[in-house]
C-alpha cells in the first residue's frame, strides 16, 4: 500500500492534474491512497476573500469568488470533464457556501475561527473530487474519500491536532474497505472536531494527513509529491549550487523540517518515524528523478571529511536574554521562566545558560509584550529582533572531533549570538543577525559542498 500526497502545484492545472494521474497509473498495483491539497494560488484567494469580507468589501468578494470558479471551471474543461453534472454541481454548491460564509464574516465585522476553516476547507474539496474524477474518466477506480469523516481533530481551529485513535477507527471502518477496490481520493488539511465543525491542520496539513493515514493503514511507502527535485543541501534561493540528497535519516529530516527546511513540516515525519514507515520526496514535474529518501536507517556513505547532509535556517527570530544574580545556585528559576512561555504556548527553539543568564530565541511575537513584562518582575530582559538561526544538519556531527571550531572559524567576522550544540547528536545551531544569513548560508554550502560528494548520498 502507497499513500501518495500531490501538493498545490501538482494539481494547479488541468496538465498537472493529468501528469499526477500519469504517477498514480504506475502505483496501481501498489493500493494507492491519494492525498490532495487546494489547486494552487486558490487558498492564497480564500485569505483575500476573507480579508474582504471583514472590510465590508462586498465587490471585491465577488470578483475573488468568480476567479475561483472560472479556475475550477478551466481545469474540469481541460480535462474534458465539462459534461459532468456533478462536478458542476459541486462547483456551484461550493461557490454558494463560500459567499455564504464571506457573508457572516461581513455581518460580524470579524473572523470566527471556525468559519475559516470550513472556509479555508473547500478548496481541497473541489480538488479531491475534480481527481477523482478524472480519474474515472481514463478507466481508473478513482473515488473521493471525505477526509472529515475519517480524521478527528481537537478543537484549535486553524492548528488543529489530530486524535489518532479515533481517526485509525474511522480509517478502517471507513477507508480501509475502499483500497484495492478503488483508488481513494482525499482532502488533505482537513478534519472534524468531537462536535462535528470542520478543523484545518495548518501548515504542512496536507503531507501530514499523509503520513498519518500511511502510519493508520500501516502503508509500505509514503510518498509526497510537490515542484521540488526533493530535499537538498541548502534552500536553492540562498545557494543555486544546491544539491539533492538522496537518503537521509528521519532524525536529520527532522531537524532540518524543525530548524526551516521548506520541503517538509515539522510534524509531517513523526507518524512515519513512529511505525516507520519511509518517506519518498519527489517532483511530479520531473517523476522519474530519484527524490529523498527518508528512512530509519540510510546508506553508509563513503566519503571523508563531509558529515554535514544540509543547511537550514529560520529567519525573524527574537533572542530574548534573562540576566539575575537571583539564578546563581538556585532552583527552580529556569522553571519560572519557561512556565511563562508555556502560559503563552510561544515554542522556544534554542536554548543556551550560564551561571546568571538565559538567552532563548522564538519565532512569534504575538505575546511579546507580555512576556517581556512578566520576566521583568524577576530579572533584568533584553531583547533582540531580526536575527535568524542557521542549522547543519548531519549524522556524527557531536562525535567529529574539530567540527565546532572549524565551523565557527568560517564565520570570525560574523557575530553570533547564540551558539547550541550538544543536545542533538547531528545538528549544531546558531544565532546570527538576519542580513548576514545570505553570505553565512553561501559561505557553509562552498565549504562543505564544493568538493567531491558521495554519489550514494547526493546526486552529483
Amino acid at each position: 500500500m502507497v499513500v501518495m500526497k500531490f501538493g498545490g502545484t501538482s494539481v494547479g492545472s488541468a496538465e498537472a492534474i493529468k501528469r499526477v494521474c500519469e504517477i498514480i497509473k504506475t502505483r496501481v498495483e501498489n493500493d494507492p491512497i491519494i492525498v490532495v491539497s487546494a489547486v494552487g494560488g486558490i487558498t492564497n484567494k480564500f485569505v483575500s476573500i476573507i480579508e474582504n469580507s471583514a472590510k465590508k468589501n462586498k465587490n471585491n468578494v465577488q470578483d475573488i469568488l468568480a476567479e475561483i470558479g472560472k479556475r475550477h471551471e478551466e481545469i474540469i474543461n481541460g480535462l474534458g470533464l465539462e459534461q459532468n453534472e456533478g462536478l458542476k454541481i459541486l462547483l456551484c454548491e461550493t461557490l454558494q457556501g463560500i459567499e455564504n460564509i464571506a457573508d457572516k464574516i461581513s455581518q460580524a465585522g470579524d473572523l470566527a475561527k471556525h468559519l475559516h476553516d470550513e472556509l479555508m476547507s473547500m478548496g481541497e474539496l473541489l480538488s479531491a473530487n475534480i481527481v477523482a474524477e478524472y480519474l474515472k474518466s481514463i478507466g481508473l477506480e478513482g473515488k473521493f474519500a471525505d477526509s472529515r469523516d475519517v480524521m478527528v481533530t481537537d478543537s484549535q481551529f486553524t492548528k488543529a491536532v489530530p486524535q489518532f485513535e479515533e481517526s485509525q477507527k474511522n480509517t478502517q471502518q471507513y477507508l480501509k474497505p475502499l483500497v484495492g477496490k478503488y483508488i481513494p481520493v482525499m482532502q488533505g488539511f482537513i478534519g472534524r472536531d468531537s462536535f462535528g465543525r470542520i478543523t484545518t491542520l495548518g501548515r504542512g496539513g496536507s503531507d501530514y494527513t499523509a503520513t498519518l493515514i500511511g502510519a493508520m493503514l500501516n502503508a509500505d511507502v509514503v510518498e509526497i509529491w510537490s515542484d521540488v527535485d526533493g530535499v537538498l543541501t541548502a534552500d536553492p534561493s540562498l545557494v543555486k549550487e544546491a544539491k539533492r540528497i538522496k537518503y537521509m535519516s528521519f532524525q536529520e529530516a527532522s531537524e532540518l523540517a524543525y530548524f526551516g527546511a521548506k520541503v517538509l513540516h515539522p510534524s509531517t515525519l513523526l507518524p512515519a518515524v513512529e511505525r516507520n514507515i519511509p518517506v519518498h520526496v519527489l517532483n511530479s514535474m520531473r517523476q522519474t528523478d530519484g527524490g529523498t529518501v527518508i528512512a530509519g536507517s540510510t546508506p553508509n556513505g563513503k566519503q571523508e571529511g563531509c558529515i554535514v547532509k544540509s543547511i537550514a535556517y529560520k529567519e525573524e527570530l527574537v533572542v530574548i536574554t534573562v540576566m539575575s544574580t537571583r539564578m546563581l545556585m538556585a532552583h527552580g528559576f529556569l522553571a519560572s521562566i519557561f512556565e511563562i512561555f508555556n502560559r503563552y504556548a510561544v515554542p522556544v527553539d534554542l536554548v543556551s545558560t550560564s551561571e546568571v543568564t538565559v538567552s532563548l530565541t522564538i519565532n512569534r511575537t504575538d505575546h511579546l509584550e507580555n512576556i517581556t513584562r512578566e520576566l521583568g518582575r524577576f530579572a533584568q530582559v533584553r531583547v533582540e529582533q531580526n536575527k535568524s538561526v542557521v542549522c547543519l544538519v548531519g549524522e556524527q556531527m557531536k562525535s567529529t572531533q574539530g567540527m565546532p571550531g572549524e565551523l565557527f572559524s568560517l564565520l570570525k567576522d560574523i557575530d553570533i549570538h547564540l551558539i547550541s550544540q550538544g543536545a542533538s547528536e547531528i545538528n549544531i545551531s546558531f544565532v546570527i543577525d538576519d542580513k548576514a544569513l545570505p553570505k553565512v548560508v553561501s559561505r557553509l554550502h562552498n565549504h562543505y559542498f564544493s568538493g567531491e560528494l558521495d554519489p550514494e548520498i547526493f546526486a552529483v
